[in-house]
């Protein structure tokens, strides 16, 4: 089986603790917004686990939607 070498380098994950400092939230609000799928997330074991790349993303859409819709 040949499998082409990644030219993309691998995100490093963000735990619970990280994210949540990266947001500004305490981790317990980070890890209530996963178990509901409020934030893009995913689990690996019993571990919540988050892609930098797609907590900006969501931020971003979250902040886009709350200039356009102020009153919401």
């Amino acid at each position: 089986m040949d499998q082409k070498p990644c030219s993309e380098e691998f995100e490093p994950l963000l735990d619970v603790k990280k994210a949540a400092e990266a947001l500004g939230l305490h981790p317990k609000t980070v890890l209530r917004m996963a178990r509901q799928s409020s934030i893009p997330a995913f689990r690996i074991g019993r571990y919540w686990m988050f892609r930098a790349s797609l907590i900006d993303a969501w931020l971003t859409t979250q902040l886009q939607s709350s200039v356009a819709n102020p009153s919401a």
